[in-house]
């Protein structure tokens, strides 16, 4: 009983980057910090620290900004270990941060966000099936290979305007081959949205890939179904 009693008073507020988290955990009266790798190990090593002090990890209340970068990752990984992971809205945590007197840019801190869960219990974030999470890999590959053929397209021109004839024909091979794996791709992704109707419409999306978004996807920019 005593464990359970400390465990529904238990709440964690964790801070991404590309290369670290950072966590705050509010257990009772205490407030712990831990850096770990924004990797699968300190992801365990999170888990571990958390049931060093008292903790499990199951069931316990993590709050991120999962607008943040490199948040996507670590919140699905906590979320399959079995932590209630909340999604700290902008707008939400804002007039808190406001509301408590704190710095417009203490919005992201570790610390601010444990407290911010403490004191409002934010809704649960839903992770993103499987078929969500693959579409929006798919783009991103896409975006990169439309990106290298931008590049190759302005040294194609810069070789001919200097009459390298040779380097302009090797760079209209590499282009044609570009253009091939684009195609590739845009089908492969058409099928993969034909294969999971529904399926809410990615942000990589936004302006880009206009034969693509013709497919109708659902309104919302959350987790897939």
């Amino acid at each position: 009983m005593e464990h359970a009693i400390k465990q529904e008073t238990a709440f964690a507020g964790i801070e991404t980057s590309k290369l670290l988290l950072k966590a705050v955990l509010i257990s009772g009266d205490e407030t712990l910090c831990k850096v770990l790798e924004n990797d699968l190990a300190g992801y365990r090593w999170l888990r571990s620290w958390l049931q060093k002090n008292d903790v499990n990890a199951m069931g316990l209340r993590v709050c991120m900004r999962l607008d943040a970068p490199y948040s996507e990752v670590p919140a699905r990984v906590l979320a399959g270990m079995g932590m209630l992971v909340c999604d700290a809205q902008p707008a939400q945590l804002e007039a808190y941060v406001r509301g408590h007197g704190l710095p417009g840019n203490a919005a992201g801190g570790a610390a601010v966000l444990a407290r911010y869960c403490a004191d409002t219990r934010p809704a649960l974030w839903t992770p993103p099936s499987p078929a969500y999470v693959e579409l929006r890999l798919w783009l991103r590959r896409l975006h990169a290979i439309v990106a290298v053929r931008k590049q190759e397209s302005a040294r194609l021109d810069a070789h001919l305007q200097a009459g390298q004839h040779a380097l302009h024909a090797l760079v209209r091979q590499q282009i044609a081959c570009l253009d091939a794996q684009i195609r590739q791709h845009e089908s492969a992704i058409l099928a993969h949205v034909r294969r999971h109707p529904g399926l809410p419409k990615p942000p990589e999306l936004a302006g880009n890939y206009q034969r693509i978004a013709r497919y109708t996807f659902a309104d919302s920019q959350a987790g897939g179904q």
